[in-house]
C-alpha cells in the first residue's frame, strides 16, 4: 500500500527516509566531533609541539585571572611552555603518572623533603616481597645478600653523587646531622690529647643550626668563630686575620654549600684553597662541607670531580634529593678519612675485637687490614668502623630503587638544576612586578646580608643563575602602609588555600638575622619579649620581622604550581590592600555621630568632666549624655550616677563640653 502524500506532493516514506538520513549524519558528526576531541587530548599529553594545545600563557591567564595584569619578563617577555622542559618529557606528564599524591594541593617546601616517586615505592615493595633479607652482620645466605646489596647500594650512591669510589666513602647514617655530629664527636675525641685541649672551629653565618651546634664542643672563649661574611672568610684562608685559630693546631672549618634559608649558594672553592694553601697555620685544618641543600637541585660532581680539592667531609640527606627512603649520608675523601677512625667511641659491627675483663682496648674495623680464612687479604672500609650497630639495611634497598627510578624521570642531576633555575626565576620575577597601587612592594625577597639585590636590580640576574642561586626563596609581605605582615598569617592563609610552603627562622640563625639585618641588641630585645623559634614565637617585635617565609621547588615542580602561589599573593594580599585611612578629625567626627546617634537608648548621668585641662566639681556639675556601656557606674552622693573615670576618658574623646 502506497504512504499518503504530503501537502507538497511528498510521500510520508521519502519524507520519513530523510529524517533517518538526518538523524545518522548528525550522530556520525557528533561520534567524529568527540573522536577528534579525544584525539586533540591526546595529543595535549603526548605531542609538545601540537598547535591546538593551549600555551603555558593562555593556561595561566585561564586558571589564574588574577595573573593576568602581571608581567614576566623571561625573553622577549615569553613565558614558560612545556617545549622548554629538559627532562624527557614534560613535567606535567611526569606528575600525572608519578605524583598524583601532589594533586591535592601545590607543595613549595622541597627544601624539607621533596616528594617521592610512585615507581620507587612499588619497586622497593616488590623486592621486599619477592626476596629475602637478613641482618649483615650475620653470615647466612639471607645475611649475605642484604650485605651485598648494601655494598652494590653504597657504590651505585657515590657515582650517581660523581664520587669516586676510589677516592671517596660513604657512611650511612640518618640524616645529615647525624652525619654533621659523626665528624664533631670524631674531632672532640682528638682534640683530647691536643695541648689546648680542643679544637678550633669555624663555620659560615648561613650555617644550618646542627652546624653551629658543632662549637659547643670546643673549650675555650676564641675556639670558635662564626663568619659574618663571605669576605672574613677570604681574609682567614688569606691569612689576613686568625681569629683566634692557633698555628698548625687541629681544626675544623664548616659551611653550606647552599643556604637553606634563602638558597644563596657559597663558593666550592674554599675547600680546594685551604688544602693547598695550609701554611704553618692551616695545615691541619680540615672542611665539612653540608650539602644538604645543594644537592637537592644540583649536580654535586662539581664537588667531588677533583678529589684533591673536595671537601674532606660532606653530608646530604637522600630523602630531600629523592622523597625516600628516610637516610642520610656521609661521604669521606679517603686521604682524609682516617681522622675518624680514630674516635672513642665503638658500636656493634664496627670492631673486630674487644676486651672487656682485664685491660680494655679494642680493634676498630675502619683501621685493620687482615688476612681471609681462603687467604684473600682485606682492607678495612673507613665506612666499617663508622657505622654503629645494624645498618637501615631496607631502608639502603629503597635507596638504590629511588637512583634508579629519578634517573628514568629526569635523566640528570643537570636536567633538574635547568628546570628548577627557571622556576625560581619565574617566581621572583612575579613577585617583583607586585606594587600595591600607592607604589608599595608587596615582598621583601632576601639574597644575602651583604647587598640588597632586590633593590639595587641584581635579582633579575641572580635568580636562574644556578652557579650562585639554588630553587629556595626566602621573603615576607607587606602591607601597603610598609609594614610587615606576619610570616605566620602568611603560611597559615597559604596552607588554607591548600598552598605549603615554610615559615620562621628555618633552622638557619645566623642567615635570617642576618637577612633581616638584625644586630645583637635587638635580637636580645626580641627574646626578652619573648620570642622563640616555633610556630608560637613573635612573627613581628618592634615592627620588625623575626623570621619569614620559604618557598621551595622541586625536580617535579611545575610552572602551575608558580603561578598559584603569584595568585594567591595577589588575590590575598595585594587585591585587598588595607582600607583608606581616615584623618583624626574625620575619626573623631564619626565617633562624635556615632555618640548621638545613640541617644534614643541612652541612659542620663551625672558626672564630673574635664573642662580645658581643669576638673570641674562640687556644685559645677555638668549632665552629659552617655550611650549604654558595659562598663558598670558606680553610685555617688545623693544617689547621682558618677562615670569610671575609663569611660570619662572614652567619652571625652568623642566630644566636648
Amino acid at each position: 500500500m502506497p504512504f499518503p502524500m504530503t501537502p507538497s506532493g511528498h510521500s510520508f516514506r521519502s519524507s520519513h527516509r530523510a529524517i533517518i538520513i538526518v538523524l545518522f549524519t548528525m550522530s556520525r558528526l557528533n561520534f567524529l566531533s568527540r573522536l577528534s576531541k579525544k584525539g586533540r587530548e591526546r595529543r595535549h599529553v603526548t605531542t609538545m609541539r601540537d598547535s591546538t594545545r593551549k600555551s603555558s600563557e593562555e593556561k595561566t591567564s585561564s586558571e589564574y585571572p588574577a595573573l593576568s595584569s602581571i608581567n614576566f619578563p623571561f625573553s622577549g617577555n615569553k613565558r614558560l611552555t612545556l617545549t622548554e622542559s629538559p627532562y624527557n618529557k614534560p613535567v606535567e606528564m611526569i606528575r600525572k603518572e608519578e605524583y598524583s599524591h601532589m594533586n591535592d594541593g601545590i607543595y613549595l617546601d622541597h627544601s624539607g623533603t621533596t616528594i617521592y616517586a610512585q615507581s620507587t615505592v612499588e619497586r622497593f615493595a616488590h623486592k621486599m616481597r619477592t626476596n629475602l633479607y637478613g641482618n649483615p652482620h650475620s653470615a647466612n645466605e639471607p645475611a649475605k645478600f642484604s650485605g651485598d646489596m648494601v655494598d652494590s647500594v653504597r657504590e651505585k650512591t657515590l657515582r650517581s653523587l660523581g664520587a669516586d669510589p676510589r677516592h671517596f666513602d660513604l657512611v650511612f647514617v640518618a640524616n645529615a646531622t647525624a652525619a654533621i655530629k659523626l665528624v664533631a664527636d670524631c674531632f672532640r675525641d682528638l682534640a683530647e690529647q691536643t695541648r689546648a685541649g680542643s679544637f678550633w672551629y669555624g663555620y659560615h653565618r648561613d650555617a644550618h643550626t646542627s652546624l653551629v651546634g658543632v662549637r659547643e664542643l670546643t673549650k675555650g672563649p676564641q675556639s670558635h668563630k662564626c663568619f659574618e661574611s663571605d669576605a672574613e672568610v677570604e681574609g682567614w684562608i688569606e691569612g689576613r686575620n686568625t681569629f683566634g685559630q692557633q698555628p698548625g693546631g687541629l681544626a675544623l672549618f664548616a659551611y653550606p654549600g647552599q643556604s637553606n634559608l634563602t638558597g644563596r649558594r657559597l663558593p666550592l672553592t674554599w675547600t680546594g684553597r685551604i688544602r693547598h694553601e695550609r701554611t704553618k697555620r692551616l695545615r691541619n685544618t680540615y672542611t665539612l662541607l653540608d650539602a644538604a641543600a645543594l644537592a637537592m637541585t644540583s649536580p654535586m660532581s662539581y664537588v667531588f670531580e677533583d678529589p684533591d680539592t673536595a671537601p674532606d667531609f660532606t653530608c646530604v640527606s637522600f630523602y630531600k634529593i629523592f622523597g625516600f627512603p628516610d637516610v642520610g649520608g656521609l661521604i669521606v675523601r679517603r686521604d682524609s678519612g682516617h681522622i675518624l677512625a680514630l674516635r672513642k667511641y665503638f658500636g656493634g659491627g664496627t670492631v673486630s675485637l674487644v676486651s672487656t675483663i682485664g685491660s680494655a682496648w679494642h680493634v676498630s674495623k675502619g683501621l685493620e687490614a687482615y688476612t681471609h680464612e681462603d687467604g684473600s687479604g682485606h682492607v678495612g672500609g673507613l665506612h666499617e668502623g663508622l657505622e654503629d650497630g645494624t645498618l637501615p639495611f631496607h631502608s639502603i634497598l629503597a635507596l638504590g630503587e629511588a637512583i634508579d627510578v629519578h634517573k628514568e624521570l629526569f635523566g640528570s642531576m643537570e636536567n633538574v638544576s635547568a628546570h628548577t633555575s627557571m622556576l625560581v626565576k619565574r617566581l621572583y620575577q612575579g613577585m617583583k612586578a607586585m606594587r600595591y597601587e600607592n607604589g608599595q612592594q608587596l615582598c621583601k625577597v632576601y639574597h644575602s646580608g651583604d647587598e640588597d639585590i632586590w633593590e639595587n636590580g641584581e635579582g633579575d640576574r641572580v635568580y636562574g643563575d644556578a652557579m650562585v642561586q639554588g630553587a629556595t626563596m626566602a621573603f615576607n609581605v607587606f602591607r601597603e602602609d610598609g609594614t610587615y605582615e606576619s610570616y605566620a598569617m602568611v603560611e597559615k592563609m597559604a596552607n588554607d588555600r591548600g598552598i605549603y610552603v615554610r615559615s620562621g627562622g628555618v633552622c638557619n640563625p645566623g642567615g635570617v638575622y642576618t637577612a633581616l639585618q638584625y644586630e645583637p641588641w635587638q635580637l636580645n630585645r626580641a627574646k626578652s619579649a619573648g620570642h622563640h623559634c616555633g610556630s608560637n614565637g613573635l612573627s613581628v617585635n618592634n615592627e620588625l620581622p623575626t623570621g619569614v617565609v620559604r618557598a621551595s621547588l622541586g625536580a617535579m615542580s611545575t610552572a602551575q604550581d608558580v603561578d598559584a602561589f603569584l595568585d594567591f599573593l595577589k588575590k590575598d594580599f595585594l587585591d585587598k590592600g588595607l582600607p583608606a585611612k581616615k584623618s583624626n578629625i574625620k575619626r573623631k567626627r564619626q565617633q562624635t555621630q556615632n555618640l548621638f546617634d545613640s541617644l534614643s537608648s541612652a541612659a542620663m548621668a551625672t558626672a564630673s568632666v574635664t573642662v580645658n585641662g581643669g576638673t570641674e566639681t562640687g556644685a559645677v556639675t555638668s549632665t552629659v549624655i552617655l550611650p549604654p556601656s558595659p562598663t558598670p557606674t558606680s553610685v555617688g552622693e545623693e544617689g547621682a550616677a558618677t562615670m569610671k573615670p575609663k569611660v570619662l576618658k572614652r567619652v571625652g574623646s568623642a566630644i566636648s563640653v
